[in-house]
C-alpha cells in the first residue's frame, strides 16, 4: 500500500525518466514481454503450415493441462466424448468443444480455475450482461504490454511519450491524476469540461502531450467541446498530438471522423475483452481486425443464422483457461489462410446491443442508429436506444434546438417500432463511464 500510495506521488518529470527504462529490462515482465515480441515478429515470416503446428502445440499442452487439472474442463471433455489424446493434427482442433460462458458461470470458480501460483481475480460482464469471474495469472502483464505496445507503434508510440487517459476511473482525486506505471495522464471523464480545461491547458503547455487513449465515446465527447468551446485547447493538443488509441468501446464511425477531424490525426482501434483469449487490431484497413496469433488462437464459426461466432483460446492463462470460448461477438468478412483466421470485421458487438420488435425479431443497435440516414444527427451530438417493451422503444438524444419535431427528422422507414422521442442534456453512461449504444 505505501509503495503504491508513493508511486501516485511521482511528478511527470521523473515518471517520463523511469519510463525510459525499456520494459524488456524491467522486473518481473521483461521476459515474458521479449518472448512475445519475439513471437510476433517470427510469426510474420511463417507459413501457413508452420503457423498451424505452432497453434497444434500450443492447444495439445493447454487441453491436456486443463483436462488433468480442472473439473470443468474434464467433465466438458467426458460429456461430448473428446479426449485430449484424439488432438493430433491441426484440423483436429474443430473436435474441441466449444464453451460459453453461461456454461462456465454453472460452476463454481474454483472449479473451473488451477490454484496457480499468485493468480487474482478479475469481473467482467456486470454492467451490460452475465457478470463473470475468473482468475488471471501475473506473467499475463509481460504478454499483454508487448501486443499493445506493438499496435501502439504503428502510430509511432514510444513508452516515454505522455498519453492523456479517457478512462472510467473513479478514483481520480484531482481532476487530472498522472500514473507513473503507465505515464499518463488519467482524466476525470464526469467532471465539467470548463474545470477540466483550466487542469489542462497549463498541463498542456508544461508537457507534449503526444497521444489520446480511451473509449470513442468519451473522446468524441472532448473533440466536440474543443472545437464546438475551446479553441485554446484544441489547437494546443494539435501542435504535439501524433495519435489516438480508440479501445474498449467499438469506434463508430461517426464519433471516429470528428475526432481525426478536430484534432488532425489519425486513429487506431483494437479488439479485446477482458477475458484475454483473443487481440486483434487494424493492421491496415480501419475496422478490419486482424488477430495476434502470438496471443491466442481465434477463430471464425458459421453459426445457424448464416453469420459467424468468434471463438477465441488463450494459450497462456492456466489459472482459468478459456479453450474455444464463444466470445458472443459476430463477425463477417472473415478471411483465413489454411484455417489460420487473417483478419474479420465486427458485425455486431456482445452483450445484447439489439432491441426487438412487435413481431420478435432482433434489430441491431449499430445498423439501427449508424446504419439510415438520420437527418437528427445535423442537430444533436449523441443518440442513444432504450427498449421500453417489445417493439416500444424510446430513442434519447442530446443535441441543440430542433427545426422540426425530432419524429420528423428520424428514419423509422420499415422498422415494426412504437418511437419515442426524449431529448435528455448528457448522454447516459454506464457505471465504469462507457457510452453504449442500448440504455438499460
Amino acid at each position: 500500500m505505501f509503495l503504491k500510495q508513493n508511486l501516485k506521488n511521482f511528478p511527470p518529470r521523473l515518471g517520463k525518466l523511469i519510463n525510459s527504462v525499456p520494459y524488456e529490462m524491467r522486473p518481473g515482465l521483461g521476459k515474458v514481454y521479449r518472448q512475445r515480441l519475439r513471437e510476433i515478429d517470427e510469426l510474420e515470416t511463417l507459413s501457413p503450415t508452420q503457423k498451424q503446428q505452432f497453434v497444434l502445440e500450443r492447444m495439445q499442452r493447454l487441453v491436456s493441462f486443463a483436462y488433468k487439472n480442472i473439473k470443468f474442463y474434464k467433465d466438458i471433455y467426458d460429456k461430448n466424448g473428446f479426449s485430449p489424446s484424439q488432438l493430433m493434427h491441426f484440423e483436429d482442433i474443430q473436435d474441441i468443444p466449444i464453451i460459453t460462458k453461461s456454461m462456465l458461470n454453472r460452476y463454481d470458480i474454483e472449479d473451473r480455475s488451477f490454484n496457480a501460483s499468485n493468480r487474482y481475480i478479475v469481473n467482467t460482464g456486470g454492467s451490460s450482461g452475465t457478470p463473470f469471474s475468473f482468475y488471471i495469472e501475473p506473467s499475463s502483464m509481460g504478454h499483454e504490454w508487448a501486443h499493445m505496445h506493438t499496435i501502439w507503434k504503428t502510430l509511432g508510440y514510444h513508452v516515454t511519450d505522455f498519453k492523456l487517459l479517457f478512462g472510467g476511473r473513479s478514483d481520480i482525486k484531482h481532476t487530472v491524476d498522472y500514473d507513473v506505471v503507465r505515464n499518463h495522464f488519467a482524466i476525470d471523464i464526469y467532471e465539467d469540461y470548463e474545470v477540466l480545461s483550466s487542469k489542462l491547458i497549463p498541463l498542456v503547455n508544461k508537457y507534449d502531450i503526444r497521444y489520446l487513449h480511451g473509449y470513442p465515446s468519451s473522446i468524441y465527447d472532448f473533440a466536440l467541446y474543443c472545437e464546438n468551446h475551446n479553441h485554446k485547447l484544441r489547437n494546443l493538443l494539435r501542435k504535439t498530438l501524433r495519435g489516438v488509441f480508440l479501445g474498449s468501446e467499438y469506434p463508430q464511425k461517426l464519433y471516429r471522423d470528428i475526432i481525426e477531424k478536430v484534432f488532425e490525426i489519425a486513429t487506431i482501434s483494437w479488439y479485446g475483452h477482458t477475458e484475454r483469449a483473443v487481440l486483434a487490431y487494424e493492421a491496415n484497413e480501419q475496422f478490419k481486425y486482424c488477430p495476434f496469433l502470438s496471443y491466442g488462437f481465434t477463430e471464425a464459426i458459421r453459426n445457424m443464422d448464416g453469420n459467424y461466432d468468434l471463438i477465441s483460446t488463450s494459450y497462456y492463462n492456466r489459472a482459468s483457461p478459456l479453450i474455444r470460448y464463444n466470445t458472443q461477438d459476430t463477425i463477417e468478412e472473415p478471411l483465413s489462410d489454411d484455417g489460420i483466421l487473417k483478419s474479420f470485421k465486427i458485425l455486431q458487438g456482445r452483450e445484447g446491443e439489439y432491441v426487438i420488435d412487435k413481431k420478435g425479431k432482433k434489430i441491431n443497435l449499430t445498423a439501427l442508429i449508424f446504419g439510415r440516414h438520420h437527418e437528427l444527427f445535423n442537430f444533436i451530438d449523441y443518440m442513444q436506444i432504450r427498449q421500453i417493451e417489445q417493439g416500444c422503444i424510446e430513442v434519447l438524444f442530446v443535441g441543440k434546438e430542433l427545426v422540426r419535431p425530432a419524429n420528423q427528422l428520424f428514419d423509422s422507414s420499415n422498422l415494426d417500432f412504437e418511437i419515442n422521442f426524449k431529448q435528455i442534456d448528457e448522454p447516459i453512461r454506464t457505471p465504469s463511464g462507457k457510452l453504449s449504444l442500448l440504455v438499460k
